[in-house]
């Protein structure tokens, strides 16, 4: 029988190793999808800060923030294969994100927003942690950067935020 579930400390883990994700319309999971020749995608608008946060007192928090949007690809079985993405420091350049994140996946072409169903991932752009990542403590897939939403049992499709 094929296990979906990772091996942790010896003990089986609870988290599968893929995941549906359900698209949600004007929420975390708006821009996703599936391109023309089948590929998966799946768009985050988000930030992250240059320094870990518990080392900025509130009033430098928005000095080191970055706005990014992220648009994570995968193959047609849904394993991660690229990332484009954008990103600014400037206060001025914030609102832009949404546009930029727009672009992103019009550069796709014609694409389908619609549910997908793909395997964890974690990398790294520019320093700052990314991606769909496995949580042993609370046993539950976290969006990186900003640990925005969370996946967890029964693995449906939902998140919690």
């Amino acid at each position: 029988m094929f296990n979906l579930f990772k091996k942790s400390k010896n003990i089986e883990s609870k988290i599968p190793k893929r995941i549906p994700i359900m698209r949600m319309e004007e929420y975390h999971t708006h821009y996703l999808g599936k391109t023309e020749d089948d590929r998966l995608f799946f768009g985050s608008v988000t930030f992250a800060y240059k320094k870990p946060i518990r080392e900025l007192n509130p009033e430098e928090r928005n000095k080191y923030r970055i706005e990014l949007a992220i648009l994570y690809l995968f193959d047609k079985n849904g394993k991660f294969s690229e990332y484009k993405y954008w990103s600014t420091e400037k206060d001025s350049e914030r609102q832009s994100v949404w546009e930029e994140m727009e672009k992103l996946v019009k550069e796709l072409g014609q694409v389908t927003l619609c549910n997908i169903d793909v395997e964890t991932f974690e990398i790294n752009i520019d320093g700052i942690k990314c991606g769909l990542i496995p949580n042993e403590e609370s046993v539950s897939i976290d969006l990186f950067p900003s640990n925005t939403i969370s996946f967890q049992e029964p693995w449906d499709g939902e998140y919690y935020t």
